[in-house]
């Protein structure tokens, strides 16, 4: 079984090193690793290119967001099962192969995230994810601690998985698509992904033995009005165009609102709805 990784960057020549050290060290290690340049101007495509020629580089003419850049990975890569790495990540040794044999034992496996652990390697950020009715989304297990050398436990189903680091069966892209490049610039389209795969019949699994450290949100800085404005757009876009419907959405919304009263989302979700309001009135999200 084949492996492909990809790697999509903006401005990270400061980070790119430390997936590309880490995956030097992968046992097994991937049969390709493909960097997608997203349009950079700190000198990343260059760093690339003279560091670690053994990699594939591929430069974008502009920012095609998460979804563009790493669909373009996809198509010039050969692997049976892709991954999808952040480059603000470092993968464990033998991440790579707890995912193998995930997709190995169980064949309509799909999807397959991984436990990522914050910088301090012992706190969870992400173990996979829910999604509620208005369309935010959880992580699994966030904060709690692993002690070292804890067995994590088997492979679970999960709503979705974080595309941080994402495996994906090809059969899965040669059966419901790549990932949707409407959720521009980043955040959902991992969501979106998982579900069409859901609903096509393929299992999403997190396999928690298979370990990733994440330097989080290095691209967009975490919880800033930035980030929000992005999430929200985009989470309403996944509510409108993945259930269609409007009063439910609303209805959740609302309760969330009533319960949290969660005011430095206000801004950014009065941004979201402006955007829905205008959306509608030209016949829904594209």
């Amino acid at each position: 079984m084949k492996t492909s990784v990809i790697i999509v960057c903006l401005n990270g020549r400061d980070r790119i090193a430390m997936p590309l050290d880490a995956l030097k060290k992968s046992d097994p290690a991937p049969d390709e690793v493909i960097v997608v340049d997203n349009g950079s101007s700190d000198g990343t495509a260059e760093y690339v290119r003279d560091s670690h020629p053994d990699v594939q580089l591929v430069c974008a003419p502009r920012n095609l967001g998460f979804a563009g850049g790493n669909n373009i990975g996809i198509e010039r890569s050969k692997g049976d099962v892709v991954v999808l790495l952040n480059d603000d990540t470092e993968p464990r040794v033998d991440w790579l192969a707890e995912l193998l044999e995930e997709f190995r034992n169980s064949p309509k496996t799909g999807v397959a995230g991984c436990l990522l652990l914050y910088p301090d390697k012992k706190t969870i950020q992400h173990c996979g994810g829910i999604i509620e009715r208005n369309g935010l989304t959880q992580h699994i297990a966030w904060g709690k601690k692993i002690r070292p050398n804890q067995d994590p436990g088997p492979a679970r189903d999960v709503p979705y998985a974080t595309g941080a680091a994402l495996a994906i069966r090809r059969a899965v892209i040669h059966e419901i698509g790549p990932l949707d490049p409407g959720y521009w610039p980043i955040y959902f389209e991992e969501v979106d992904f998982c579900v069409r795969a859901r609903r096509a019949g393929w299992k999403v699994r997190v396999v928690p033995r298979s370990i990733v450290i994440h330097h989080e949100s290095q691209t967009t800085v975490a919880w800033s009005s930035g980030f929000l404005a992005k999430y929200h757009r985009n989470r309403w876009r996944f509510l409108l165009r993945t259930y269609g419907g409007f009063r439910r959405a609303a209805h959740a919304e609302w309760t969330w609102w009533k319960q949290y009263r969660a005011w430095p989302h206000l801004v950014p979700c009065l941004k979201a709805y402006g955007w829905v309001a205008v959306s509608m009135l030209k016949g829904g999200p594209r």
